[in-house]
C-alpha cells in the first residue's frame, strides 16, 4: 500500500482504515495489526499536530509493505525536522496519570516496533519501522 495524504487529521483516520484493511487482507496476526495501527496513528497525529507549526499545507506519504517475515512501514513528510532519537525516553515513576503529557506516544511507538530508523534528507523526514509479527518488541 502506498498512500499520500494532506496534513489533516481527517485524512489520518482514512489512512489508518486503509492500512488496517491491507493488514487484514494479508492475514497479519491481530496483535501485530494492532501494534502497526497504534504506531501509525501516533506518528501521523503527531506529524499533523506538531510538524507544521506555521499552518502551511503539507503532505505525508505512507508505504506499507508486507513480507513473509515482517511488516515494513515507511513514513515520509515535508514537516519541520523531528528526530525521535533526540528525545530521551520519559521517566515513568509512580502514577502515570499524574505525569506531564508528552513523549509517551513516541516512547510507546519506539518500544513496540522491532526496528525503528529516522533520517532527514532534502525531501524531509523519513521514518522506517519494522514489525516482526511473532517476535518480542525491541527495547
Amino acid at each position: 500500500m502506498r498512500l499520500r495524504i494532506p496534513n489533516r487529521l481527517e485524512d489520518v483516520f482514512l489512512a489508518l482504515d486503509r492500512a488496517e484493511g491491507t493488514l487484514d487482507r494479508a492475514e497479519i496476526d491481530p496483535a501485530c495489526r494492532a501494534d502497526v495501527r497504534l504506531v501509525l496513528e501516533e506518528l501521523l497525529v503527531n506529524t499533523v499536530r506538531h510538524g507544521y507549526p506555521d499552518g502551511r499545507d503539507g503532505s505525508i506519504e505512507i508505504t506499507l509493505r508486507i513480507k513473509a517475515d515482517a511488516v515494513h512501514l515507511e513514513l515520509r513528510d515535508d514537516a519541520m525536522a523531528f528526530d525521535p532519537f533526540q528525545h530521551e525516553p520519559p521517566h515513568l515513576p509512580g502514577d502515570i496519570a499524574r505525569r506531564d503529557i508528552g513523549g509517551l506516544g513516541l516512547h510507546l511507538a519506539r518500544s513496540i516496533a522491532s526496528d525503528f530508523h529516522y533520517a532527514r534528507d532534502a525531501h524531509g523526514n523519513r521514518v522506517v519501522i519494522r514489525f516482526d509479527p511473532f517476535d518480542e518488541p525491541a527495547t
